[in-house]
């Protein structure tokens, strides 16, 4: 075979030869994973979340026979759904709490449960109350009392969700007036000219409107007015001194149950302070201690937070009950101090009856 020779002109003279395009692949047209109707029929179900969910779990099963590229897309477009409808649910779930209606039982008439009462216990009692007797005669004179608190949306004033305990000091043919912890109201701006309300139910749990009528500048107490609509049944709740080493009785709300009683003694008594071993919880505040007798001793204000102080034991505290019976040192709305006034009046007339009852037991014991 003859050799082929090629000189250095001639591969000069060599030409690269233009690329020629890649001939376009034809793919096949295939219709949407998802038709139109589909997607219009089940994008409507993003208003009613639970419907939605229901769908896609039966498509998801439909599905499961499909060829891949089928179900990618249906999973992609139901899970687009579901966050879109999450959100919107979202949304509308707090605009309704904070612009609609809450649904809290409001009395119209104030409290039917002690308007209605034709009778108060016999305070103090003659003799010393068991825990049976204290539970009956005392716990329907304890409350709940909880402040309102302002919609993030509106200026309308709703139930908040902290509440704790409160008790009658006195009733009135206007209406009643009880005691609570200053921090259970929970007012940080006190108005003298407006109204401060707050909302307070019995054991029936139908919430009333009340108005904080006082609050004192130096201990934890406040004073909460209901006003009255029928009845006449008068009561003032007596007051005595505490002393260390009584005999008391706790009623309140602890964690939220309602109406729990406790016993324990007067471990310590400092100023205005009382320290009780009667154990209390978050719901307890604002409840009375009371004495054997049914005497109002002092009203609930803290304990010792093991979590804080681990080594803190059932170290409990209370303001004593003598504040109630000076006016001075409180600030007042309204017509607070006139309230306050008429039950320091009749707590002293109540007192000076027990006095000259006690001195004609006395008497008649010394003559027999």
């Amino acid at each position: 075979m003859d050799k082929i020779v090629i000189s250095p002109s001639e591969i000069t003279d060599i030409k690269e030869q233009p690329e020629l395009p890649p001939q376009a692949r034809l793919e096949p047209k295939l219709p949407p994973a998802v038709p139109w109707w589909a997607r219009i029929s089940v994008g409507l179900l993003v208003l009613c979340l639970p419907l939605l969910c229901l769908v896609a779990i039966i498509l998801r099963v439909a599905f499961r026979g499909q060829t891949p590229r089928i179900r990618h897309a249906w999973t992609s477009f139901l899970s687009t759904l579901l966050i879109i409808s999450g959100f919107l649910t979202t949304a509308s779930t707090v605009l309704f709490i904070s612009l609609g209606n809450v649904d809290i039982p409001l009395a119209a008439n104030g409290l039917a449960e002690l308007d209605e009462r034709t009778d108060y216990p016999a305070l103090p009692a003659a003799a010393d109350l068991n825990g049976a007797d204290a539970s009956r005669e005392l716990k329907p004179l304890v409350a709940v009392i909880a402040p309102t608190a302002k919609s993030y949306f509106s200026k309308r004033e709703t139930l908040s969700n902290s509440f704790g305990a409160g008790l009658l000091l006195a009733a009135t043919e206007k209406g009643y007036l009880f005691a609570t912890a200053r921090h259970v109201i929970g007012l940080g701006a006190w108005t003298v000219k407006e109204k401060n309300k707050a909302l307070l139910s019995l054991a029936s749990g139908v919430w009333s409107d009340a108005e904080v009528v006082g609050r004192h500048k130096d201990l934890d107490l406040a004073l909460v007015w209901v006003p009255r609509h029928t009845g006449s049944t008068e009561f003032t709740q007596p007051i005595a001194a505490p002393h260390e080493g009584q005999t008391i009785y706790v009623i309140g709300h602890p964690e939220g149950l309602r109406y729990s009683l406790s016993t324990g003694i007067i471990s310590r008594l400092q100023n205005s302070t009382l320290q009780i071993s009667a154990p209390i919880s978050p719901g307890n505040s604002g409840g009375p201690v009371y004495d054997q007798q049914g005497n109002l001793l002092g009203v609930v204000s803290s304990t010792l937070d093991k979590s804080y102080q681990p080594n803190a034991e059932n170290l409990n505290f209370a303001v004593t009950a003598q504040a109630f019976l000076k006016d001075a040192g409180w600030e007042f709305s309204k017509d607070g101090q006139a309230k306050l006034d008429d039950f320091i009046k009749h707590a002293d007339g109540l007192k000076k009856a027990e006095t000259v009852e006690k001195k004609i037991e006395d008497t008649a014991k010394k003559k027999q």
